[in-house]
């Protein structure tokens, strides 16, 4: 099995890079491919679904998409341009896409919250959005955070108001979903009424796939075979 693990458009590839050495040491193939560009300027959803469908090129198949947080979004696209088979897609702590049409990167209300954040159009890196106390509450791990800290971009906000166009009949793949933390509970919800399997990890938290890759893997494996 070939897992691709896409991370958020907001962190950076080391997020999926101890998952991915976890997924090889148990006999699958795992590519992380980095979304993370030259300049975060030129950032937007083509620029990023174009990265993974070159980066998945030349992999045979059947391969998993895994997606976490902000890039669940892209996930249909990813799929629908794929050239390889793709077996799956599961959704880690993620928004759950519609069924069609344009959607927005962001819901209105937190679009709103961000332009309070940016200056001359351009946001710091999220691990500023919250301040160090949450940024230490979710990598507890000081070498960690500081290495997936390093690697977050600052955004421009123009990303973030873009609208994604949803390819009808992208949830014919198999789907799944993997719940990390609270703030994703309404999307596991809307996954479970979708009749995908769901699994949550309990006590973990959004970037749980930075610290515990032994449980994530586990969870992922599961998924793909469900």
């Amino acid at each position: 099995m070939i897992f691709v693990l896409i991370h958020s458009p907001l962190v950076g590839p080391t997020t999926w890079s101890s998952v991915a050495r976890e997924l090889q040491h148990r006999g699958h193939e795992a590519l992380v491919p980095s979304l993370v560009g030259p300049t975060d300027a030129l950032r937007s959803w083509q620029r990023e679904v174009d990265t993974v469908r070159h980066a998945i090129q030349p992999l045979l198949g059947p391969i998993v998409l895994v997606a976490h947080s902000g890039a669940g979004l892209l996930l249909p696209l990813i799929a629908d341009t794929a050239a390889a088979p793709v077996s799956k897609l599961i959704f880690v702590d993620s928004g759950v896409p519609p069924s069609s049409g344009e959607t927005p990167l962001v819901p209105p209300f937190f679009l709103d919250h961000l332009r309070t954040l940016a200056v001359d159009g351009v946001l710091p890196p999220w691990s500023a959005w919250f301040g160090d106390d949450t940024m230490g509450d979710l990598l507890p791990d000081d070498d960690l955070r500081s290495e997936l800290v390093h690697e977050m971009p600052s955004l421009p906000l123009a990303y973030f108001e873009q609208r994604i166009p949803i390819p009808t009949g992208w949830d014919r793949t198999p789907c799944a979903y993997l719940l990390l933390s609270d703030a994703y509970k309404e999307s596991a919800v809307e996954a479970r009424e979708h009749n995908w399997p769901v699994e949550e990890i309990t006590g973990a938290q959004h970037l749980h796939i930075a610290v515990d890759p032994d449980a994530v893997t586990d969870a992922l494996i599961r998924l793909t075979i469900a």
